[in-house]
C-alpha cells in the first residue's frame, strides 16, 4: 500500500517527517531520482531496501536504516550526491529524508532508537 506516512522518533515524539511509501520495485528503484530537491521534512520509506546510491541524484540526503522492527541500525546525515552505495546490514526498511532533517529535528536521535511510521488519511479532492 502507497500513501503518505509521518515519521515519529518514539524515545521523543517528535514527527520529523512525511515520507512516501515506495511499494514497486520501480517505485523503489527509482527513488528520488529526477527531482531537484527534497526539503527538511519530506522524504521516502523505501520497504525491503538495504541500500541505495546517491548516482544521479542532484542534493544531499539523510538517511535512516532500519530493522524489522523500526529501530534505527545505522544513520547518515547529509550524504552527498555520487555516492555509490549507502547501506545498513541487516536493515528491512531505508528512509531517504531531506538533508538537514534529523538535526533540525531529533539531534539526539541514535542508533537503536525506535522509529514509528504513521499512516496519514487519504485527502480526497
Amino acid at each position: 500500500m502507497s500513501g503518505l506516512y509521518q515519521v515519529i522518533h518514539v524515545p521523543t515524539g517528535v514527527a520529523i517527517a512525511v515520507v512516501t511509501r515506495a511499494q514497486s520495485w520501480w517505485a523503489k528503484g527509482w527513488g528520488v531520482l529526477g527531482r531537484r530537491r527534497l526539503p527538511v521534512g519530506e522524504g521516502l520509506w523505501l520497504p525491503g531496501v538495504a541500500s541505495i546510491h546517491t548516482l544521479g541524484v542532484r542534493f544531499s540526503l539523510d538517511l535512516l536504516f532500519l530493522d524489522r522492527d523500526f529501530a534505527c541500525l545505522k544513520q547518515a546525515q547529509a550524504l552527498p550526491p555520487g555516492c555509490w552505495n549507502a547501506c545498513g546490514a541487516g536493515a528491512h526498511h531505508t528512509l531517504e529524508l531531506g538533508a538537514g532533517t534529523l538535526a533540525a529535528r531529533v539531534p539526539t536521535a541514535q542508533i537503536g532508537d525506535r522509529w514509528l511510521l504513521e499512516r496519514l488519511p487519504d485527502i480526497a479532492c
